[in-house]
């Protein structure tokens, strides 16, 4: 069963930007909402997902973009993903956070499809990771994906995830899905955010 969040993890999400070499993932603003609403709308984006997150007007996308990605609810903590320019492509989430397991659910969204195919989002899914693996109750992240997404089982995978296995998806069609992880100590190198913040 799924912990509820404590103060300092999501204290310290609110104040961290994470980067890589091309991009850089920062917390939402208001600013952000046209982009993210936009994506969301877009069909080739979500085409894996039938159960995506959907508004049909802005007016009706506003409120649920403040408190979800903006305030943030206490269980899903949202990036804006930028590249070398600043300019918003995507988005990255982590969620799922599971203390006594140590475990924690990582989801990429690159809304921007000119940038698909260069190498973004396995960048932003490096930075998200590297940052979970610095707090100290988180072990392993893992990843859901449709079995059709080849191209996000590939970003994930030039990580280091590891395919476990096809899952079943109550939020799909009844197509299967593929559970990704990755562990802390067997694959990647830890930086210190505490002293580059």
């Amino acid at each position: 069963m799924t912990q509820p969040q404590r103060d300092d993890v999501s204290e310290q999400a609110q104040e961290d930007i994470l980067h890589s070499e091309r991009v850089r993932l920062r917390h939402p603003n208001m600013k952000d909402a046209n982009h993210v609403f936009h994506w969301e709308r877009d069909d080739e984006v979500w085409r894996y997902d039938i159960h995506r997150p959907y508004s049909r007007t802005m007016a009706e996308f506003l409120p649920t973009f403040e408190r979800n990605y903006v305030r943030g609810n206490g269980h899903q903590f949202w990036y804006i993903i930028e590249d070398e320019q600043r300019i918003p492509i995507g988005t990255i989430t982590y969620f799922n956070i599971d203390r006594r397991l140590g475990q924690v659910e990582v989801g990429l969204g690159l809304g921007d499809k000119s940038r698909w195919g260069q190498g973004y989002g396995p960048e932003a899914i490096r930075a998200l990771v590297q940052y979970l693996f610095t707090l100290p109750h988180i072990r392993r992240a893992y990843a859901e994906t449709a079995l059709a997404n080849h191209p996000s089982r590939r970003a994930f995978e030039k990580v280091g995830f590891v395919e476990i296995g096809e899952i079943y998806d109550p939020r799909s069609s009844g197509e299967p899905w593929v559970l990704l992880e990755i562990w802390k100590p067997q694959h990647i190198q830890v930086p210190d955010y505490q002293n580059r913040l």
